[in-house]
């Protein structure tokens, strides 16, 4: 009985050992995360290339991604930005009454929309729609980030 005693204690013994062996190794940290690179790596961000077309001579603008997104600014605003209150560049070609409604032709500026103003008929700009770049992005050649199917509605 003794012996039987003293064999299973040592059995278990080892077998506790066993699973604090099993405790303490460390994980890679390749396999730690949705990334399959060490956590201590810092990569490099992929250079982003955007139009450099001026304002005036771009040929065709992105598509919207849906139905309501703001559209996309297809040209550059290097010498543009920042946009504040009292210097918006933005306004001296975007800002033309006349022109809503109207087919947009290649070579004139897409003009805001009747949403922008305040008052349409004097050309008067909500001024809580006076930071374009808020709404706005340029476009860029970029790759998707992920795949999808979406389909506009019809």
């Amino acid at each position: 009985m003794r012996k039987t005693l003293l064999l299973s204690s040592v059995l278990a013994s080892l077998l506790s050992l066993s699973a604090y062996a099993v405790q303490d190794q460390a994980i890679p940290d390749d396999a730690i995360g949705l990334s399959k690179t060490s956590v201590y790596d810092v990569p490099d961000p992929e250079v982003v290339v955007y139009g450099s077309a001026d304002a005036g001579t771009v040929g065709k603008r992105a598509d919207r991604s849906y139905w309501t997104a703001p559209p996309m600014i297809p040209h550059t605003t290097k010498d543009m930005v920042p946009i504040t209150r009292d210097t918006n560049l933005c306004k001296d070609c975007h800002v033309q009454p006349a022109l809503i409604g109207q087919k947009i032709v290649k070579g004139l500026p897409v003009p805001a929309p009747v949403s922008h103003y305040a008052n349409v008929k004097e050309g008067q700009l909500y001024m809580g729609r006076w930071n374009c770049t808020q709404c706005h992005a340029p476009q860029a050649k970029v790759k998707n980030l992920v795949n999808n199917n979406f389909k506009k509605s019809r």
